[in-house]
């Protein structure tokens, strides 16, 4: 795998590496309910043709589109990868349940974004591709998502990688308990819309050194085009985001949700992860101990924006993973 220099990154994937994806990629919206389009993009591999080795399909993470995922999606296409990744509700060219384009929201985590990827697996990818094997990649949320859907779904993908995933959520200096009972107690009084404590719409103002990256060109990267796309300006959830995610997050890593999986997973763990508490994903290596893991020291939450000899590991240990016969 020829992977791409950070110092290239940018211009790279605005030229040659944009005019590559833009000629494997199909865009399109599926209506999950009347009214409701989820965005989706596919990426079709040119170095496969009809044998493509699988499909992969990518889970964005909360507040993020899957436009994030340009260097990866180029990884994977160049590997013989077919590539299916969207928008999840409320995020970037997705449908909003809420007027405030800023805000997160959701009603039920498994209902409507594990039910959405049932659905988009269902109607939109087996039916372009119904005999490749499909794997399922989801970062932060997205993890979460992807959990939750092979628990949920046991017999659907063949193979799952869960990078950072939302396996609970830091409350900073409010105890848990506390913030999940003040969630409830704003939903039960029709309050689950009002912004979270502290939360507030979109400022272009976020900096790389507070950011969940620690390799600046890749930060700019999304950064900049986030900037300058107000679709892509997602920045906070509301009381039921939360109470719902943080109910769905525990049920991922119980003994009888994870008792649930039949298929190979994948871990990977940041070292300085700012917004998933460590014990819950010593909590799932417990409850799952075929899990493989990796813990990646010097990272931040977003193992893929590091320097290049993590990202070339971090990239080079999921191809592995697709590809288990390769290694023999």
């Amino acid at each position: 795998m020829e992977y791409i220099a950070e110092n290239n990154l940018i211009s790279f994937l605005a030229n040659e590496g944009k005019d590559y994806l833009d000629s494997c990629r199909e865009t399109g919206h599926f209506a999950v309910a009347a009214g409701k389009k989820l965005y989706y993009e596919w990426y079709r591999s040119r170095e496969a043709a009809d044998a493509a080795r699988g499909i992969l399909v990518i889970c964005h993470g909360y507040t993020e589109t899957c436009s994030k995922y340009h260097e990866m999606i180029y990884y994977l296409l160049k590997e013989g990868y077919h590539v299916f990744a969207y928008d999840h509700r409320g995020h970037g060219r997705s449908f909003r349940e809420v007027e405030n384009p800023s805000k997160v929201h959701v009603d039920d985590f498994d209902r409507d974004y594990v039910g959405d990827l049932k659905l988009l697996t269902d109607k939109v990818i087996r039916k372009a591709f119904p005999a490749l094997p499909l794997f399922l990649y989801g970062h932060s949320m997205g993890g979460c998502i992807a959990l939750r859907f092979i628990e949920l779904y046991p017999d659907v993908f063949s193979r799952c990688i869960l990078s950072s995933p939302m396996l609970g959520i830091k409350t900073g200096g409010i105890p848990a308990p506390l913030a999940r009972a003040l969630a409830c107690f704003m939903k039960r009084l029709g309050q689950g819309e009002r912004y979270l404590i502290g939360q507030h719409d979109y400022l272009p103002n976020e900096t790389f050194e507070r950011s969940s990256s620690t390799n600046r060109t890749r930060f700019d990267r999304y950064n900049e085009i986030r900037k300058s796309t107000p679709a892509f300006q997602t920045n906070a959830g509301d009381y039921s985001w939360f109470f719902t995610s943080v109910r769905a997050a525990a049920n991922s890593i119980s003994a009888k949700e994870t008792s649930k999986i039949r298929i190979p997973v994948l871990l990977f763990e940041a070292e300085d992860d700012s917004y998933v508490p460590r014990k819950n994903v010593l909590k799932l290596r417990a409850n799952l101990p075929s899990v493989e893991y990796h813990i990646y020291p010097g990272t931040k939450h977003e193992i893929f924006n590091s320097p290049d000899d993590i990202v070339q590991a971090y990239f080079g240990e999921i191809l592995d993973f697709l590809n288990p016969e390769q290694e023999l």
